[in-house]
């Protein structure tokens, strides 16, 4: 990290034209950011110039881009995922889900997880978006995975938190979290950390 200046000023802005609720990805001088306006835009890190927009036909809500390998993912609120060169914005591929997208995709080697509210954790080819499978939970799956040695964890709206084998989307094991789950696990060493909505912070 460098030295924060006391005087802070404002470089740019970008009107995205509705409201922006997830991160925005930066890789090298680009930015990539999702709106509900149903736009992932692509933005230059030091001006705010706009590089490219992809246009789709539903909301972008919580869902944070990813970028791997010179393509970025992002999910929206229609259910689909979305894989798009981050050179042009131009589409490569599509995934459907059975429900709206609020978890941001994870990509691990040349797969990508990604969580729905249709109930399932999602592994998809990096490579044509084929579904290679997914995990049944007896919830949404808000959160965003938390990848460690080959396994994908999963803090559940249906109150358990998962470990799901990413070769084939094998459950490991399962904990009973006693409480609704929206967070995103966080990862250190070899336990978890989360927190619940009924006001806990929980280690796994």
């Amino acid at each position: 990290l460098g030295n924060v200046p006391n005087d802070l000023k404002q470089v740019w802005t970008y009107d995205a034209g509705d409201s922006i609720e997830s991160s925005a990805a930066i890789v090298g001088s680009t930015v990539f950011v999702g709106s509900q306006k149903g736009e992932l835009t692509a933005l230059n890190l030091d001006n705010g110039a706009v590089y490219w927009k992809y246009k789709i036909d539903s909301p972008i809500g919580e869902s944070s881009p990813a970028y791997s390998n010179g393509v970025v993912y992002i999910g929206d609120l229609g259910g689909w995922l979305h894989a798009v060169n981050a050179t042009d914005g131009k589409k490569i591929w599509a995934f459907k889900a059975g429900n709206e997208i609020k978890s941001s995709p994870v990509v691990v080697g040349d797969r990508v997880l990604i969580g729905s509210y249709d109930q399932h954790l999602y592994c998809v080819s990096t490579r044509n978006g084929a579904e290679l499978w997914k995990a049944k939970t007896r919830g949404p799956v808000h959160a965003t995975p938390s990848v460690s040695a080959g396994v994908a964890y999963i803090a559940g709206c249906d109150e358990f938190f998962r470990a799901i084998r990413i070769a084939d989307g094998r459950e490991l094991f399962s904990v009973s979290s006693d409480a609704y789950t929206g967070a995103s696990p966080a990862l250190r060493g070899s336990s978890v950390y989360y927190g619940t909505f009924d006001n806990e912070v929980l280690m796994v």
